[in-house]
């Protein structure tokens, strides 16, 4: 089955699950969260969503009921908020713009990763995605982080699609990224084999639907930043060790390899 396909059956899929408005989803934003990331083959996905369809509500904004994003992330000239995150420091950050296809809203958004594991975010509602930053940026990222506003600039641009799901007895978010395509300097980037699924709790609770779900899947977590993946793909110059790994396993037969255009 080719990745189209696949794509096509896990959407049709989607259907069958009791949809959220996106006005009903103010109670689970989870700004501040422990998030679970795990990455597995497209192919896998139609058997995930039958495995979880009746333990989470859909967002709906759309008949497809998926949504497409496009972030704009920023960094220093020498990738600090790549680098520290390569080397797993905590107090990290990322910043980035990004954009709600289906609702035209933009945001700044800031995220931290502290001591203690958990990711708090940030973000700041935005006429559009700003290629150089506006004087109100530079505030919002200086009152919101230690990185000077000034040394920041474009790095890469990443758009997905996103399925986003709501726990029905937890708090807890599940969102499912698909058709990555990363952009820099010229060079375009698609990953159209990979899922990567995101489960975002209030407190980690190892019973999560679709926890098991993924665990009876034999799909473990593991440390998946777009960002860093690809940054690290379209910048084979910097130093990503830690990175090999996912790296090697999207370019395997199971993930149908990076396609660059």
């Amino acid at each position: 089955m080719s990745n189209r396909e696949a794509v096509q059956r896990a959407t049709a899929l989607l259907q069958e699950f009791r949809p959220i408005a996106l006005r009903e989803m103010d109670g689970v934003q989870l700004l501040s969260r422990i998030d679970t990331k795990y990455v597995f083959p497209v192919a896998k996905l139609e058997d995930f969503l039958q495995r979880v369809k009746d333990g989470y509500r859909v967002l709906q904004t759309n008949p497809m009921r998926y949504t497409d994003y496009d972030s704009l992330y920023y960094d220093t000239p020498d990738f600090f908020c790549f680098r520290t995150h390569h080397r797993g420091k905590s107090g990290r950050y990322k910043i980035r713009f990004r954009g709600y296809e289906d609702t035209r809203m933009f945001f700044l958004e800031i995220k931290h990763k502290n001591n203690k594991g958990r990711t708090d975010k940030s973000r700041s509602l935005r006429p559009g995605i700003e290629h150089a930053l506006s004087p109100e940026s530079m505030d919002y990222i200086a009152t919101r982080t230690e990185i000077v506003p000034q040394m920041l600039e474009p790095k890469l641009r990443v758009r997905f699609s996103r399925i986003t799901m709501v726990n029905n007895a937890e708090n807890e978010r599940l969102t499912l990224d698909l058709n990555l395509t990363f952009e820099a300097n010229g060079s375009r980037v698609v990953l159209p084999g990979i899922v990567v699924a995101e489960v975002k709790q209030g407190l980690f609770n190892s019973k999560s639907v679709a926890i098991n779900a993924l665990r009876d899947l034999r799909i473990r977590a593991g440390n998946m930043s777009k960002y860093c993946i690809g940054t690290a793909i379209i910048h084979p110059e910097l130093r990503s060790n830690n990175f090999k790994e996912i790296i090697r396993s999207i370019n395997g037969r199971d993930y149908n390899g990076v396609v660059r255009n």
